[in-house]
């Protein structure tokens, strides 16, 4: 059983002089059938009256996927009883109500509901009482938005946990000493010449002169010198790295996320993969490198790991 939410102090003032009148039963319904409400989120609202009879029990229950947060009820000391759940609420008048009294009540949904709220008026009664009240989204009503509203919300926690996590962690070489990456025995590198120990065709839009190859326990990285011969902006969005028998080692990032300018000469790029004990990173592997929405079309072949 879900645990019950606070219940709202009254927040709401009596309008209106108290009158002896009853509401009167909707047409084709009992006295003592379930009242249906149905919500929209377009049509103008409309205020339900319901009798309310001291020592007699209101029980209000929300259909899918309306949820309760919270519950305003005018002269709440006036109830014996006042229980909430997530998809019920029940009130019980005390006989310290008088016969004829209009008190409002508005329960409010999960944000991002439409529509937010339902009011009524509950209507002190001697004789009449509503026992049950079904409140129901008109059908065809949209009620995604409070679900993707949830969704969101969760997800951004789980980013801002994530990151939080991330900030924790050290970086620099006392992150990767921490994270137990480079041990005793350091970090291998491999210089690579161009044409020496690697090869390029012409025409590709980024030109590679030179790059160093590193290992790391559980990973291997390229750090490649690049000009950026082409005439428009370049971005590395993804890259592969390809063994001499197919295997792929998998890629984990690639650096910088920043576009190169035309012409730009000397710039870093950085690919770092994941090395397990299923691939092989001995060997030469073919390197290539693309834009988003675009076949790769930077190839070098030859690289090699220390």
């Amino acid at each position: 059983m879900l645990a019950p939410l606070p219940v709202a102090l009254p927040l709401l003032l009596l309008v209106g002089a108290s009158t002896a009148a009853q509401p009167s039963t909707p047409p084709g319904e009992r006295a003592d059938a379930p009242r249906v409400v149905m919500l929209s989120a377009t049509a103008p609202k409309e205020v339900p009256e319901l009798p309310i009879q001291p020592g007699r029990v209101t029980t209000f229950l929300l259909g899918a996927p309306l949820k309760l947060v919270g519950v305003e009820l005018e002269e709440r000391e006036g109830f014996s009883r006042v229980s909430v759940l997530e998809d019920m609420l029940t009130v019980l008048p005390s006989s310290d109500l008088t016969v004829g009294r209009r008190l409002k009540l508005r329960l409010r949904f999960m944000e991002g509901t439409a529509p937010a709220s339902s009011d009524f008026v509950l209507v002190v009664s001697r004789t009449q009482v509503q026992p049950q009240v079904e409140v129901n989204l008109q059908p065809g009503t949209p009620y995604a938005s409070w679900q993707e509203a949830e969704a969101e919300r969760i997800e951004l926690r789980q980013v801002r946990a994530e990151l939080e996590r991330e900030r924790q962690k050290p970086d620099g070489l006392t992150g990767l000493l921490a994270n137990g990456q480079v041990d005793e025995t350091g970090l291998a590198a491999r210089p690579l010449v161009s044409l020496w120990d690697f090869t390029q065709l012409p025409g590709q839009p980024l030109r590679v002169w030179k790059a160093t190859s590193y290992r790391a326990r559980g990973v291997v990285a390229l750090v490649l010198e690049v000009d950026n011969v082409s005439s428009r902006p370049w971005t590395v969005a993804e890259a592969s790295l390809v063994g001499e028998g197919g295997a792929r080692l998998k890629v984990l990032r690639v650096w910088p996320t920043e576009p190169l300018a035309p012409g730009a000469t000397r710039q870093r790029v950085v690919v770092e993969a994941e090395v397990t004990e299923e691939a092989r990173t001995r060997g030469r592997f073919t390197l290539s490198l693309w834009q988003d929405g675009e076949p790769a079309s930077v190839s070098l072949e030859g690289m090699t790991f220390p």
